[in-house]
């Protein structure tokens, strides 16, 4: 890969997780400023949380077919983030499913962390992924205060 195209897949890699904050930051701002919004705006921060925790988990999906290594452990923990969002949504009240996404986030960064680092993984994807992270569970943790208000 060229340099060029190097800085070009940083670029867009960035802007395009930078830009998945957007329905998190949103969610809570709107369950913040309107209150005939807040039940919709809970409904959809959920979703959104459960499907981007989801795609995080895929990561290692991926990372198990292309890599001759822990490809059973790989496959394990793609699939627990879902299953794992999945009983929360159908089985735990609302203030109860919206603290284990927000720490599935954290968890899987901290699952991903040494798995990451002996890859050969962008240094600037290594370097966004706990900022992500630390943003997406601050908004769980603030629609979580604001459903208890």
């Amino acid at each position: 890969m060229t340099v060029d195209e190097q800085v070009r897949v940083e670029t867009m890699g960035m802007r395009l997780g930078y830009l998945g904050l957007i329905p998190f930051v949103f969610g809570a701002v709107t369950a913040l400023l309107s209150q005939e919004l807040v039940s919709l705006a809970f409904q959809a921060f959920i979703l959104y949380s459960l499907a981007i925790l989801s795609f995080m988990g895929g990561v290692h999906w991926g990372l198990a077919l292309i890599t001759g290594t822990r490809q059973s452990t790989r496959l394990l923990i793609s699939v627990v983030p879902v299953v794992a969002a999945w009983i929360c949504l159908i089985a735990l009240p609302a203030p109860l499913t919206l603290a284990v996404l927000g720490g599935g986030f954290i968890a899987q960064w901290f699952i991903d962390r040494p798995i990451l680092a002996e890859l050969p993984i962008p240094s600037w994807y290594l370097e966004m992924r706990p900022r992500l992270a630390y943003v997406v569970a601050g908004c769980h943790l603030f629609m979580l205060f604001r459903m208890m208000s």
